[in-house]
């Protein structure tokens, strides 16, 4: 499914079309999951993968789990519960075999219970395979992943499973790793959905998957949908979630220019709730990286000391502190010595306001690098010597500043 065509299956459920066609999911469901290009079972080899698949019933030599001898019928209600207490105990030694780290043997048996589990009915199937497949995942058990990832979508298209058993299979896919099947059924359940909640809800899922995928540009599309959505309810509180979740999408995506389109908007919604305005500092410092990004140096400088007042005036220290440092980059870069001398002063009466000893050290440490550069070695050393008493104080760096005093003593600055 394209972006474009998610954007107007969006706006085509934001106006009340577009739900209530559970009839015909199962139809949507096969074609879009065994339609998929690259799902995991494709790289199988085909004998596995077939004796994988296969009816138990009909295995030579037949599982001595099952009633020996073979009858041309299903099985009565007392082998299916002799049937399930035997696996049942299987699944104990499985345990006992991965806690001793045996986890070839551990597997293999695992594999033998989930497929007899096919014997009694597609309720209990499914469950096995989603008890097994988080811990096939920590073990990275490849190829079992995919045999199940296999029986899965067979199992998908030949069944008309009901709702809360896809939503099951939806989270099995993911758990198994199969994160393009579990898009595609989870794309069919929003499609499907029978109200403006059940499909925000599978938005949801859908760009949580995306996230795990690290398909960011993509997570954020969906959470740009789903702010939109928000907002037409009138419903801040995930207006504002969305947005955060957005936001940190399109950081991983290394896209500033949309990361702070909205945080500007996020920013709006904190400004209107009191309660919101703690966050308003840090997301100001982060709105002022991304303009240091996007190389609008002078709107960075004005956000960068607004994040510092508002987060003085709040007591985030630590927060004040980096935007401070912030500026003091920014500044050195465009040659504003003043400005830098000034902002350090400030950073020092910062970390004192703090008691702390470490941001003091590395300041004056900072402030000797940079007296250094100005030539002004004895500024430099005093800075040096500063940071040499803190660092004595916290049995930390001695060393470094004992070298660099040295050196500015014995070596004439040039």
């Amino acid at each position: 499914m394209t972006g474009d065509d998610f954007s107007t299956q969006t706006r085509g459920h934001r106006q009340g079309q577009g739900v209530g066609r559970l009839v015909c999911l199962g139809v949507t469901l096969a074609g879009l999951v065994l339609g998929s290009p690259a799902t995991p079972a494709q790289v199988l080899q085909p004998q596995v993968r077939n004796a994988f698949l296969a009816d138990p019933l009909t295995d030579v030599p037949r599982d001595p789990l099952l009633p020996s001898p073979p009858v041309s019928r299903s099985l009565s209600p007392l082998e299916e519960l002799a049937l399930t207490q035997a696996l049942d105990q299987l699944l104990i030694t499985v345990t006992e075999l991965g806690l001793a780290g045996d986890t070839q043997a551990a597997r293999t048996l695992w594999m033998r219970e989930i497929r007899l589990r096919r014997l009694l009915g597609v309720r209990a199937e499914l469950v096995a395979m989603a008890r097994a497949a988080p811990t096939l995942q920590d073990w990275n058990a490849t190829q079992e992943l995919q045999l199940l990832s296999a029986r899965l979508i067979t199992l998908v298209a030949e069944t008309h499973l009901p709702l809360d058993q896809l939503q099951g299979v939806a989270v099995t896919y993911a758990a198994l790793g199969n994160l393009e099947a579990a898009l595609s059924l989870r794309h069919t359940l929003a499609e499907t959905a029978r109200d403006q909640a059940a499909y925000s809800a599978q938005l949801e899922q859908i760009a949580n998957l995306h996230e795990a995928g690290f398909q960011f540009p993509e997570a954020a599309k969906v959470y740009q949908e789903l702010v939109a959505i928000s907002a037409n309810q009138g419903v801040t509180s995930n207006q504002v979630r969305f947005l955060q979740a957005q936001i940190k999408n399109l950081a991983q995506a290394q896209d500033p220019a949309g990361a702070l389109e909205s945080q500007q908007q996020l920013l709006q919604l904190y400004l209107k709730d009191s309660t919101s305005w703690p966050q308003v500092p840090g997301l100001q410092y982060a709105m002022a990286n991304n303009q240091v990004l996007l190389g609008d140096l002078d709107t960075a400088s004005r956000q960068y000391q607004i994040a510092y007042t508002n987060a003085i005036g709040s007591q985030q220290f630590s927060l004040a502190a980096a935007a401070l440092g912030r500026l003091v980059r920014l500044y050195e870069g465009l040659g504003r010595w003043t400005d830098v001398d000034y902002l350090y002063d400030q950073l020092l009466r910062v970390h004192q306001t703090t008691s702390n000893a470490y941001g003091l050290m590395d300041t004056f440490d900072q402030l000797g690098q940079l007296y250094e550069k100005q030539r002004n070695p004895e500024a430099a050393l005093l800075a040096y010597r500063q940071g040499l008493a803190l660092a004595r104080r916290l049995d930390h760096r001695q060393t470094y500043f004992e070298t660099q005093i040295k050196r500015l003593t014995e070596t004439k600055m040039p």
